[in-house]
């Protein structure tokens, strides 16, 4: 029985470094991009998450420095523990780590190539439909009642016309969230 746990438990270990480094290998784009890549892998393909586990584990990797270190810390733990958290968080950089090492000098010499830029300028727009897309697809679950979408838009509007900062506007749905038992 012992020797079946173990096993299993690195079972575990290896398909969380199997996962985060696949995740790994599309981290380009800033960290928010990843959010939609770790819930469709996460919630809805290995159900290691819930979606409100899922919510929850983005809420708190934006309240400290390097989020998405910190949502794969998270979903590494909440999977195998202390040793999962590590693997996690060390697989979802390692391949980041290694194609810019290896990329840094080709792109320095062929920046300047027609191909080459006609294909950066195709990342922002598809980054911004990602994340669209992962905004809806997370929001889905806590989108409840007309509250919580109010309170989206107001934080919306709040942030591009009036220049809140997103610190002030956690904290106020913080306090929103306590005040409403959500």
């Amino acid at each position: 029985m012992r020797i079946g746990a173990l096993l299993g438990y690195w079972v575990a270990l290896l398909q969380l470094a199997w996962v985060f480094l696949k995740v790994g290998f599309v981290f380009f784009g800033g960290g928010f991009l990843l959010v939609p890549i770790l819930h469709r892998e996460l919630v809805m393909g290995l159900h290691w998450l819930t979606p409100k586990e899922f919510v929850d584990g983005v809420a708190m990797s934006q309240l400290t420095p390097g989020p998405v270190a910190i949502l794969a810390t998270f979903c590494g733990y909440r999977h195998a523990g202390v040793a999962g958290a590590l693997v996690a968080t060390v697989f979802v950089f390692l391949p980041p780590l290694a194609l810019m090492v290896l990329l840094t000098r080709a792109y320095g010499k062929l920046r300047d190539l027609p191909s080459v830029q006609a294909m950066m300028r195709v990342f922002p727009p598809a980054i911004v439909g990602l994340l669209v897309a992962s905004a809806a697809d997370i929001g889905r679950p806590i989108l409840t009642s007309p509250a919580p979408v109010i309170l989206a838009i107001a934080c919306l509007i709040a942030m591009i016309r009036y220049n809140v900062s997103p610190a002030v506007l956690i904290g106020a749905g913080a306090v929103f969230g306590i005040l409403t038992g959500r």
